[in-house]
């Protein structure tokens, strides 16, 4: 990613939005958070429109921990435009966070954060199984448990997330169909 930092610097005057965005993911991957940020503000002073800015800001909210920043971020990704790059992981985590908060007007709109990854990637585990949350959670017992198995067939590797599936599959009395 050196080389490509390189290019993208060569080919205008002075470092480009799109420059500080590969120097930003790059961070990101290290988990260098305080880096990451640095380059996202830049980014963001060259071009605020930038969806894929907003994206990657609200990745590094949501890796560290900061959900309500992350939840803006994402928010503002989605609204500036529906072909960002990473849009099928700001729709996932987008999904999570409003599950997390729990509230009925967030879960549905869990619920459409996670139909639109879905569509654009129906073979992610993490989906079907938050999708399977939403729907314990909404008492749909049939596709909750269609949404299991296919997380489960998908090999979902988040073993929190399967916990939480399982805890919740007892609380509610249904939502494994192996049960």
């Amino acid at each position: 990613s050196e080389a490509l930092a390189h290019e993208l610097l060569c080919q205008q005057e002075g470092p480009s939005c799109e420059y500080y965005l590969v120097l930003a993911q790059t961070h990101l991957l290290k988990k260098d958070f305080s880096k990451a940020e640095e380059c996202l503000r830049e980014a963001i002073q060259i071009d605020y429109l930038n969806p894929n800015v907003w994206g990657q800001k609200g990745h590094l909210c949501y890796l560290s921990g900061n959900l309500s920043e992350a939840k803006e971020c994402y928010e503002r990704t989605i609204s500036f435009v529906t072909d960002a790059s990473e849009i099928h992981f700001v729709y996932l985590r987008l999904g999570s966070i409003y599950l997390k908060e729990k509230e009925l007007k967030e879960i549905a709109e869990a619920e459409d954060a996670l139909s639109e990854a879905n569509a654009l990637n129906n073979n992610n585990a993490e989906v079907w199984a938050y999708l399977a949350l939403v729907c314990m959670q909404g008492g749909r017992q049939l596709e909750a448990e269609q949404s299991y198995k296919y997380a489960i067939k998908l090999e979902l590797k988040n073993e929190e997330l399967l916990q939480e599936i399982h805890e919740v599959q007892r609380m509610v009395g249904f939502g494994n169909p192996s049960f």
